[in-house]
């Protein structure tokens, strides 16, 4: 053996050569340090054309990287001012591929190295620092760890440390970011986790779903392909199926598969695959069971990315199991919850824990999205639906719908006990959580459980209020078919029916359900027989009984005074003021309604309030005080917006008004759009309002021609509803394109009025025949009139030439 001199780095004697191969160093340590000193330099080297690129070890791309562009702005300047950077989402929501493609653009001269440390496959806490070890391409020295070789080799490192799917070592991945941050000040980490590290500097990132499209049908057609959700599973259906395009026929499909995936890339690309054996409108159709049918994953990708179930079910088992335990039970909330409603369903000896505490936890593991400027918290469809099949799994089904059934049986008593008083805050309750209510009616049914009338009748009234006047009907019809053992639950249901079904005009039906309730409530004094009364007025009303309307009312009225409800008291008082006004008594009718007003604003229900103004509006225009019924009708619509139960009444006030101020054009469309709006939902006027209106149309016609009274018989678009009601902005179509003709548009007008054919008009003007029909189209479009005749009497009245 011999010698091969001394040591390159420090000098020393060689140890003996073990073969022929030349060695520079003494030792494996010298040879690190020998490596690190070099690595140090090479960082000082000012940049040239050949080494503008940033050394990495990240994975080259296979497909494209479709939309975030935002995002990946939006982490270059945070990774510009801050160290640390975890971008925090939940299973599937893109966020390692956001991470790479984001440290993929980085450049040479803030970072001269990336590496990505993929944590996925890594289940002991001591591989995690080899890991990182591996990536940087050092191992361990004879005289010190591995962590402190890591450490001093980028010490004088200008690098970005990227750790990939952080959330089952989070310890680990929080101490090692913690120790590299403090000893190594040119390291930033970019860090994926489903839940954040949570120490100093951090900076969090919450990545969700890509923007999806509107599934409206007169919208998507132009929002679609401009969509980063649609475009990602168009390119991704190109790889299974390269002839796939958007197209007339897919193109709602599409959307709407998009929208029911919540913008997720892992369900988008899962569902992408199934381009090349099913059309899209038969994978949507298959989206009650996603989690079944998101299976299609890579043979290479990782297990917990291989299907959408097993990438939600990997955030699972990381939970605690009082996590676990109250994931599952919040799993019968469709369509999100308060902390209120949670709590009831979650509290039991299984949790110990406070269930504010919990959720917050499963906020902070992406398992639970705050929905901003509430208090209400949702869960993804397909989190849901995971957990629903665990808490099948666990029995717990049944304990779960009990627990809510009660909650929600708790809330609807106040239907038995003061139905004509129903508190806002009750209202506004059952209306946010009306899809866990239907899906706990459904429970109901399948048990034929004695609370279902009174369940169901809460959500008809849901129902209703959204202007489902015929849905709410049906409901309560299946619910009345079966047996009932408590007779205050049947007679809510019987009670809502005749009311309902007197709204829409079905008098006699609404007669037989009427009488039926009120033969369950023998007690008069009681809240639920007041509100028994109050709907057979209610029906009589509709019929145009006015006397017996009016007495029914006056008891109603009694009885409401005596329970001491001012809730019920308005009701009663501003159906009063509707009876006496169909019996010419218009001083008893003012006096009432104005007793209606402030008892109505105090309640802060704009469906109240807004019948009670309507009311004030009607007594006014009978009374001739145009001003006030025009504030009123007006205030009314500002109230509580274009709500079909209630707008009709207002617009169709104002058109009377415009009617008697000579507007008859606007007293025309103001009336079509009420007449649309109570079209929309079934519901009829009284016959002395609706003859009142009907007499007024009747006017306005006789001060036009037929053919701009026709032009005029047009709702109002919603935006122009809107903007008439909140600024009273007005336009008329016509007289807004007067000013808008050009001289070509002109001229074919005033032809046209003088009578000319088609084809004469040609000859005159010296163009085809296709152009001058091409101008008649575009000005019937212009002006919202309906044909040639119609441009022409238009024009003759304006003497347009």
């Amino acid at each position: 053996m011999s010698s091969n001199g001394r040591c390159a780095l420090c000098d020393g004697t060689m140890p003996p050569a073990t073969s022929e191969q030349r060695r520079s160093y003494c030792s494996n340590a010298c040879r690190q340090r020998a490596y690190r000193r070099r690595a140090t330099v090479s960082t000082t080297t000012p940049p040239t054309r050949q080494n503008l690129r940033v050394l990495s070890n990240l994975p080259a791309a296979r497909d494209t990287f479709i939309g975030r562009q935002q995002e990946l702005s939006k982490l270059d300047q945070l990774l510009r001012r801050h160290r640390l950077v975890t971008l925090v989402g939940s299973a599937g929501a893109g966020k390692t591929r956001l991470a790479l493609e984001a440290a993929g653009r980085l450049r040479r001269g803030r970072t001269d190295r990336v590496l990505l440390v993929a944590l996925g496959e890594i289940t002991a806490s001591r591989d995690v620092v080899p890991a990182l070890a591996d990536a940087l391409g050092v191992a361990a020295e004879s005289d010190e760890p591995l962590r402190a070789t890591v450490v001093e080799t980028l010490k004088n490192m200008k690098a970005v440390v990227v750790l990939d799917n952080c959330e089952h070592l989070l310890d680990t991945c929080a101490e090692l970011t913690d120790m590299l941050l403090n000893r190594c000040p040119g390291v930033r980490v970019l860090a994926t986790s489903r839940e954040a590290l949570w120490i100093t500097g951090e900076v969090s990132f919450h990545v969700e779903g890509l923007p999806v499209p509107s599934t409206d049908r007169d919208l998507v057609t132009t929002a679609a392909p401009r969509s980063e959700a649609v475009k990602l599973f168009v390119d991704r259906a190109r790889e299974r199926k390269p002839d796939f395009r958007l197209t007339l026929d897919n193109i709602a499909a599409v959307a709407l598969l998009c929208a029911r995936l919540e913008g997720m890339p892992l369900a988008i690309e899962l569902a992408a695959r199934w381009v090349q054996v099913l059309p899209v409108a038969d994978i949507c159709d298959r989206m009650d069971e996603p989690l079944e049918l998101l299976t299609l994953g890579c043979r290479k990708s990782p297990s917990r990315q291989s299907s959408l179930r097993e990438a939600i079910d990997w955030s699972y088992q990381l939970l605690q199991p009082d996590e676990q335990f109250a994931l599952r039970r919040l799993s019968v909330f469709d369509g999100g919850f308060d902390l209120t409603a949670a709590t009831e369903v979650c509290s039991s000896e299984r949790s110990a824990e406070p269930v504010l505490d919990v959720l917050s936890r499963l906020q902070a593991k992406s398992l639970l999205t705050a929905v901003p400027g509430t208090t209400r918290f949702r869960q993804l469809e397909s989190v849901r639906l995971h957990a629903r099949e665990k808490l099948l799994a666990a029995g717990e089904l049944d304990m779960a719908y009990e627990a809510l059934a009660r909650w929600f049986t708790d809330l609807s008593d106040v239907l038995i006990t003061a139905p004509l008083s129903v508190p806002a805050d009750v209202q506004l309750k059952l209306d946010n959580h009306v899809d866990s209510l239907l899906g706990t009616v459904e429970w109901a049914a399948d048990r034929d459980d004695e609370r279902l009338l009174l369940l169901t009748s809460a959500l008809a009234d849901c129902a209703a209020r959204r202007g489902r006047l015929g849905q709410a009907r049906v409901m309560l019809r299946d619910a009345l078919r079966r047996p009932s053992t408590r007779d205050e639950y049947r007679c809510v249901a019987l009670n809502h029916a005749a009311r309902f079904a007197a709204e829409q005009g079905d008098h006699d039906e609404a007669v037989e359900l009427s009488s039926e309730a009120s033969r369950l409530v023998p007690d008069s004094a009681t809240a639920l027989a007041m509100s028994c009364r109050s709907t057979l007025a209610a029906v009589q009303q509709s019929s145009g009984e006015w006397e017996a309307s009016n007495a029914n009312s006056t008891e109603c009225l009694r009885v409401a005074e005596l329970l001491g409800e001012p809730l019920a008291r308005a009701a009663c008082l501003v159906d009063l003021a509707r009876t006496a006004l169909s019996l010419g008594k218009h001083e008893r009718a003012e006096k009432n309604v104005m007793k209606a007003l402030p008892i109505s604003r105090a309640s802060g229900m704009p469906a109240r309030i807004a019948s009670a103004l309507t009311t004030r509006g009607a007594v006014a225009l009978v009374q001739g005080d145009l001003d006030e019924a025009t504030h009123a009708f007006q205030e009314a619509l500002r109230m509580d917006g274009i709500n079909p139960l209630t707008a009709p009444d207002a617009l169709e006030g104002l058109a009377v008004v415009a009617v008697t101020r000579g507007q008859a054009e606007r007293a025309l469309r103001i009336e079509a759009t009420g007449r649309a709006l109570r079209r929309s939902v079934g519901v009829v006027p009284n016959p002395f309002w609706a003859e009142k209106v009907a007499v007024a149309m009747r006017t306005a016609r006789l001060m036009l021609s037929v053919a701009r009274a026709e032009a005029a018989s047009t709702p109002l678009t919603a935006a122009e509803t809107e903007a008439f009601i909140q600024d009273e902005v007005w336009l008329d179509r016509t007289e807004a394109a007067f000013g808008s003709l050009d001289d070509h548009e002109r001229r074919v007008i005033a032809l046209l009025a003088t009578g000319l054919t088609n084809q004469q008009i040609a000859n005159r003007l010296n163009v085809s025949l296709r152009t001058v029909a091409s101008r008649l189209q575009r000005l019937r479009d212009k002006l919202g009139l309906q044909s040639r005749e119609d441009i022409a009497a238009w024009g003759a009245e304006r003497a347009i030439g």
